[in-house]
């Protein structure tokens, strides 16, 4: 098995990127404990192809492109930043409409859709095609059969329906509704937060990079 530490090392890295709090992570709990199990499970399929297009356009040497073409990349970084404040502003809001009444159904987000809603969360992150292509670089060999990039692709898929449907199942349950809806604002607020935080830092972190390119 000359490929398995690679694919081992691929794998650990996928996971602990994954368990990492961070947008998906947001939506998923959010529309679970908010909407229902199976509107949290829809999000967490939105998430899986979101994340097996960026891990395919890493293996494509997409994200080496991104690189390469700034604009392109800092755009697109953009979009996304604007796309996750969005979905922040949704969540503030529904906190805000829901404060002091019985559970509600908050405002959906990405056309009504959560399968949408958790899609779009995942493209919303250029970095993860950059971040891959650089796992990709590290750890698989140049010579590496088509065989490892489908294990890499099925590993992702497996490893990301795992652990965000856990998600999904823990915020479903009657116990995680139950606590959700007695301090249902302030978390919504929390999330919103969350969600508006990450797209601001990620929208500074391009306004520094054009700052130092157009120092340099």
């Amino acid at each position: 098995m000359e490929f398995a530490p690679s694919l081992l090392a691929l794998a650990g890295m996928h996971i602990l990127m994954a368990m990492l709090p961070g947008p998906n992570t947001v939506v998923i709990s959010w529309l679970s404990a908010t909407r229902s199990r199976s509107d949290g499970l829809k999000a967490v399929a939105g998430v899986v192809l979101g994340s097996l297009i960026w891990v395919s356009f890493a293996l494509w040497g997409v994200g080496a492109l991104l690189l390469e073409a700034g604009w392109l990349y800092g755009l697109l970084r953009i979009a996304g930043a604007a796309y996750l404040v969005y979905i922040g502003v949704r969540m503030i809001h529904a906190g805000r409409t829901g404060a002091g009444t019985a559970p509600r159904a908050p405002p959906m987000m990405a056309g009504r859709s959560p399968f949408g809603t958790g899609f779009l969360t995942t493209l919303s992150n250029p970095k993860s095609a950059v971040f891959w292509t650089s796992a990709f670089l590290v750890a698989v060999p140049p010579h590496a059969p088509s065989w490892v990039y489908a294990g890499i692709l099925a590993i992702v898929a497996a490893q990301s329906t795992l652990w965000y449907g856990a998600i999904a199942l823990f915020f479903s349950t009657g116990f995680a509704q139950r606590l959700y809806m007695r301090i249902t604002r302030y978390l919504d607020l929390l999330a919103g937060g969350v969600m508006i935080a990450l797209g601001v830092k990620l929208a500074e972190e391009v306004r520094r990079e054009v700052a130092v390119r157009t120092a340099s």
